[in-house]
């Protein structure tokens, strides 16, 4: 831009008048310029998008495989909507959202060997008992991801052969669902059932035996019990300092 000063006169002799107008002159944009300041557009959006992936790349730096499990437990905030298994439930799943401030306790195992630890948090030292939840997450991709959580399980969680059990019973029948953890998530594979029962008002109670929804023998189920919960030890955890 140029800023000149123009003189215009009106009449002649004394009564002759001028007037000084200052004018600023615009320079117009030549194509090329205008491809340059394109140009410049284009490289300060691209520079801000690689600060965005720097900046993404130090934050998975900061958490990794290793090590995630120790930052959510020194955070401990925001929830998790997650699928959970619950007797109560009429032995169904049903979505929930947890607080990570909920729960006290905690225990990390390398579930199914791959070299990703899983953080099991519970609000009881058991994991067992009216009220008890224990919620699993892992971490996958950079980012924590909830795979489960079980709540008021009777007997507790077992580990065996890079699988995870849950089990509910008592007398009258006994529940036991065993998970595959792979690529972030956790699939159910089998479910086993023993079921005491009185049919139509009898006095004598009828127990059967069922896997994944078929019925099968005593000898059956216990093959299958040998396989997964047997003479195992449940899940412990210990506080969250």
């Amino acid at each position: 831009m140029q800023k000149v000063m123009l003189r215009k006169c009106f009449g002649a002799g004394v009564l002759a008048s001028c007037l000084t107008v200052a004018v600023t002159l615009v320079q117009p944009v030549l194509a090329a310029d205008a491809g340059s300041l394109r140009e410049s557009g284009s490289a300060a959006a691209a520079n801000a998008r690689d600060a965005g992936a720097q900046e993404m790349r130090v934050q998975a730096k900061k958490m990794s495989k290793k090590n995630w499990y120790k930052k959510v437990m020194k955070k401990r905030k925001g929830s998790y909507k997650v699928r959970c298994w619950n007797y109560g439930y009429s032995y169904r799943y049903k979505k929930i959202r947890t607080k990570l401030s909920e729960y006290d306790y905690y225990n990390v195992a390398d579930v199914n060997g791959d070299g990703t630890s899983e953080l099991l948090l519970s609000t009881s030292s058991t994991g067992r008992g009216f009220k008890s939840r224990v919620l699993v997450l892992t971490f996958r991709k950079g980012k924590v991801k909830p795979l489960m959580a079980f709540e008021e399980l009777r007997n507790g969680l077992f580990l065996r052969d890079g699988k995870l059990y849950a089990q509910v019973g008592g007398s009258t029948e006994s529940i036991i669902t065993g998970y595959k953890i792979n690529k972030g998530k956790a699939k159910q594979f089998v479910k086993l059932e023993r079921l005491r029962r009185w049919p139509d008002g009898s006095r004598y109670a009828v127990t059967t035996y069922w896997k994944n929804g078929k019925q099968i023998s005593e000898a059956q189920y216990n093959a299958e019990c040998q396989k997964t919960v047997a003479y195992q030890t449940p899940l412990g955890f210990v506080p969250i300092r």
